[in-house]
């Protein structure tokens, strides 16, 4: 187990910034995401982490000590990408003890290795298999998988390793990570641009954008509190409903009014930052806090239904509500036509709101 730190990286490819002053601390044994859209930084933070790529500036340190000038070779950093890499012309049991004899490990240890990390991975039915090719997508994950784990390195990097393969196999390959996590207490740090596979799997999420940490937390905290509304809006599915308008500031009481709708936000003391009386904000509420047919909800609203998706265990509806469509999310089968008019609800405590020009929280 090792922590691995990253304290204000840079690095650039010719006129292009991949990175601008990353600054990460990852605790040993701990299961990290890193998320964000494809360019936002991710590999590169892994390549560096990995000593592939040497940042131009800022340092990288495994369990306090600096490793800026140590050789990739000599960093024991499994990197592990969305491709699997097999040699077709070994059989699945050499692909697995390939990086043992590159280090000239002995036989026995070869073989003792190689059938634990082949049991633990659930393949050990598999070392015999002449010809990689023969197996199916998620066999050839799991000895790409075994490969990188018999070398017992000591940090994990993973780089969007289950994109392609299809969702029953990614939902195992989730399961099958968090397994390995919990038996081996690795540290690991996975790449994805798909916040499921980060909220699911690790215990803190790094989202990214344009090269920059944008915020660190764990997931609740990252759909709760967003810092932003890029955190707020790459999060969550559907996707977090927003609305543009303006403050009302009627005595001490905050109000949002958006065309003829009109939210009630609470008092004015209940923000820290003071709201001018026509300020310009933006509010954003996810579709799970949306209401149909309330009861003493603080802000009711009338809405038409524009269209009605069974997804199997809820139902997402597309609603009209004037100036704008928001979605909301029913649990179960809900009987609702295009044209239907519904009454919904959202409860002060699921507003967030954001500044206008900035996009920063409103706290």
């Amino acid at each position: 187990m090792t922590r691995v730190e990253i304290r204000g990286v840079k690095k650039s490819f010719n006129s292009l910034q991949a990175l601008r002053g990353i600054s990460l601390e990852v605790e040993s044994g701990s299961f990290t995401a890193l998320l964000g859209p494809t360019g936002a930084g991710k590999t590169t933070v892994l390549k560096c982490i990995a000593g592939v790529e040497r940042p131009d500036e800022g340092e990288i340190l495994f369990d306090g000590e600096v490793v800026n000038d140590v050789p990739p070779w000599r960093r024991n950093v499994a990197l592990f990408f969305q491709t699997y890499a097999l040699y077709p012309h070994m059989s699945v049991y050499d692909n697995i003890a390939y990086p043992l004899r590159e280090r000239k490990v002995g036989r026995e240890e070869i073989e003792a290795r190689v059938r634990q990390v082949a049991e633990r991975l659930r393949i050990t039915h598999l070392l015999d298999r002449k010809d990689p090719a023969t197996l199916s997508g998620g066999e050839m994950q799991r000895v790409a998988l075994a490969r990188t784990l018999v070398r017992n390195p000591r940090v994990f990097l993973l780089d969007e390793p289950i994109s392609n393969l299809d969702a029953k196999l990614r939902e195992e390959m989730r399961l099958e990570f968090k397994r390995i996590q919990r038996e081996l207490k690795q540290t690991i740090i996975y790449a994805t641009p798909d916040f499921v596979e980060a909220f699911s799997l690790a215990q803190k999420v790094a989202v990214i954008r344009d090269g920059e940490i944008v915020q660190y937390d764990t997931p609740s905290n990252l759909m709760r509190n967003p810092k932003n509304k890029f955190v707020a809006t790459f999060i969550g599915s559907p996707t977090i409903n927003m609305l543009r308008g303006r403050i009302r500031r009627l005595e001490n009481k905050l109000f949002f009014l958006c065309g003829e709708i009109r939210l009630f936000l609470g008092d004015a003391g209940l923000y820290s930052s003071g709201i001018e009386d026509g300020a310009e904000v933006e509010i954003g509420f996810r579709p799970q806090s949306v209401a149909i047919e309330p009861s003493g909800e603080d802000n009711v609203l009338r809405a038409r239904v524009m269209s009605s998706e069974f997804m199997g265990h809820e139902t997402i509806l597309t609603l009209d509500i004037g100036p704008s469509e928001i979605r909301a999310v029913v649990m179960g089968a809900a009987r609702y036509s295009y044209g239907d008019e519904v009454r919904i609800g959202i409860g002060r405590g699921s507003l967030l709101l954001f500044d206008a020009e900035r996009g920063e929280v409103i706290r």
